[in-house]
């Protein structure tokens, strides 16, 4: 997609963060554009604070009923969607002593509402826009928000890197089924970006407070001051914009982390020895089967 102006963009989690740094960029690019969120008042200030905005619609990514009234909204007031953003994610946060919310201690309700929208939320809007534009016959692009936590995997933030994983892995796969309709799918993964997502993640939390006990609901001096110092997510948009435009794979706006990934990847490739049954290999049939035509033409 070389042609981006006059493109109608949905971007969800579009009221803040990541999302909101995309809607700036592309309405200064010429997109039409539309952003949903489940925060309304959130969503109600980003729509004044963007001029140019072609539609706000609220939307909670767990569902498929709600994602399909969303896009029929959005199509019946800007036409066609041309390129789907699912960018909205809550994060795991931490006890309220600061204690990481690791596996052992996790609420089981934590993990579930981390890996429904997070994950879930992904297939579900992927799957509703790609269907639509499988069945008009002219292509588009889909752009799934993961994260450096779904290339890497540090202690502390297993469910958020899980939910992220899987992203990259949907990501992943959906680029080489949708690639024979001309449709694109990029995953981006980035670092530290200036966001709202601890407070957001937070007020979902409430909705259910009882399944949440113990959990921090404020955030610490250190935390405002760490989001304050991170990436301008209007320049993320921009990196965002232009992976379109490519057709790019990958999306990652934090080159500081090439060395982590190095080091898991060199773990991956240390750890391929001898068979467990000498002398055996899997089936051509097998083989060829989990190979994804889509790596070999990314760029080198």
């Amino acid at each position: 997609m070389d042609r981006l102006a006059g493109k109608t963009a949905l971007i969800t989690g579009g009221a803040s963060g990541i999302g909101l740094g995309m809607a700036r960029a592309f309405i200064a690019a010429g997109l039409r554009v539309a952003i949903a969120d489940l925060n309304g008042n959130s969503l109600e200030a980003a729509a004044a604070a963007l001029p140019g905005l072609g539609q706000a619609v609220k939307l909670d990514v767990r569902y498929a009923a709600e994602w399909e009234q969303a896009v029929d909204s959005v199509e019946a007031a800007l036409g066609p969607l041309e390129i789907l953003c699912n960018n909205a994610g809550v994060g795991q946060g931490r006890f309220a002593d600061g204690r990481d919310t690791v596996v052992a201690e996790m609420p089981e309700a934590l993990w579930r509402m981390v890996l429904e929208t997070n994950a879930t939320g992904t297939f579900l809007g992927a799957r509703t826009v790609a269907s639509r534009m499988i069945a008009r016959g002219k292509g588009g692009h889909i752009v799934n928000t993961a994260s450096t936590g779904g290339l890497m995997a540090p202690g502390g933030i297993a469910a958020y890197c899980a939910s992220k994983f899987a992203v990259v892995g949907l990501s992943e796969s959906m680029r080489a089924e949708l690639a024979p309709a001309g449709i694109g799918v990029s995953v981006l993964c980035p670092g530290g970006v200036r966001s709202n997502l601890f407070a957001s993640s937070v007020a979902i939390r409430a909705q259910t407070p009882d399944a949440f006990e113990g959990l921090a609901t404020v955030g610490t001096d250190a935390l405002r001051t760490e989001q304050a110092q991170r990436m301008d997510p209007v320049r993320v948009g921009e990196m965002v914009l232009r992976a379109i435009a490519g057709n790019a794979m990958y999306i990652i706006p934090h080159p500081e982390y090439l060395g982590h990934i190095e080091e898991r990847h060199a773990a991956l490739v240390a750890a391929f020895g001898e068979s467990a049954q000498p002398g055996y290999r899997d089936t051509d049939v097998t083989f060829e089967r989990f190979r994804n035509p889509e790596y070999a033409r990314a760029p080198r």
